[in-house]
């Protein structure tokens, strides 16, 4: 039972945080370089449309398979990284909530209306975030299998 779990939670958070990786080291800047705002801002929110239900999925994995292995298999005798790794999650959670339901949807709102700068300024919000969750998620990673604390 822990060994499938464990994989679920795993392959959630290869799906969440490979992903922001992708989009924000490689995928944004390419589109900077190559693309214009009237093309790229496009592509970038329907990239995130394709990206952020699967986020949802990766969430879910994540959480489900995380508080199943924290209750029933850890239970008290789950160390200070485990802790650790489960608030640095909920916080984002908690930023990825953030930015579908304020900056994405402004975004196609905006997208929607024809006012790229408006939109542009969205993306700039989500891409700040996403930088953010991207270092927590990193270290999460980290200190997870490294046991730092």
């Amino acid at each position: 039972m822990y060994t499938g779990l464990l994989t679920l939670h795993l392959l959630g958070v290869i799906v969440w945080v490979g992903g922001m990786f992708f989009a924000h080291m490689a995928l944004r800047p390419a589109a900077t370089e190559v693309l214009e705002p009237p093309q790229r801002l496009p592509l970038m929110k329907r990239t995130l449309d394709r990206f952020f239900p699967w986020v949802w999925v990766a969430i879910a994995a994540i959480l489900s398979s995380g508080f199943v292995i924290l209750i029933s298999i850890l239970g008290s005798g789950a160390g200070l990284h485990v802790h650790v790794m489960n608030g640095v999650g909920l916080i984002m959670v908690a930023l990825f909530c953030y930015i579908y339901f304020l900056p994405y949807r402004q975004m196609g709102r905006a997208l929607g209306e024809g006012d790229l700068p408006r939109a542009g300024s969205h993306l700039a919000a989500i891409r700040r975030v996403i930088g953010i969750n991207l270092v927590l998620g990193l270290l999460t990673s980290v200190v997870a299998t490294a046991r730092l604390f």
